[in-house]
C-alpha cells in the first residue's frame, strides 16, 4: 500500500508506516531474487517507490536468461529519440504483488542504426 491507494481516513503517519512495510517487503524479494540467481549477471538492482524491483542485466542474452528463470515474456523495440538509436530488452513481471523489471539498453551502432532505419522504412 502506498499513500495514492490509501484510504482518506488514514494519518499521514499511517501512511508512512505502509509505505515503509511496502518497501521492507520489495527489498526482501529483491535480495530473495539476487542471492537465489545469483549466477546470472546483474550490473545494478534498485527498489523504486510503488513496490518495484528494477534490475539492469549486462547484455540482452541475459535479460533472456532472467526471463527463462523468471518464467516471464520478453519484450525488445528499438527507437531513435535523436540522439542515439537503442535496443531495449525488458522483462517485466509481478512476483507476490510487487513488479519486477529486468532490463538492458544499449546504443547501436551507425551502422547497425542506419540497417535498423532501413528496415523501418525511415531511410
Amino acid at each position: 500500500m502506498n499513500a495514492t491507494n490509501t484510504t482518506a481516513g488514514q494519518s499521514p503517519l499511517e501512511m508512512i508506516a505502509a509505505d515503509e512495510r511496502a518497501m521492507r517487503r520489495t527489498g526482501e524479494l529483491a535480495r530473495e531474487l539476487v542471492t537465489r540467481h545469483a549466477d546470472l549477471p546483474l550490473q545494478e538492482a534498485r527498489l523504486r517507490h510503488g513496490n518495484q524491483i528494477h534490475l539492469n542485466a549486462p547484455t540482452a542474452e541475459d535479460v533472456r536468461a532472467w526471463a527463462a528463470r523468471l518464467d516471464a515474456d520478453i519484450t525488445e523495440h528499438t527507437n531513435d529519440p535523436g540522439h542515439g538509436t537503442y535496443q531495449h530488452t525488458d522483462v517485466d513481471t509481478v512476483i507476490d504483488g510487487i513488479r519486477v523489471h529486468v532490463w538492458h539498453c544499449r546504443i547501436l551502432s551507425e551502422a547497425e542504426a542506419a540497417a535498423w532505419r532501413e528496415s523501418e522504412g525511415r531511410s
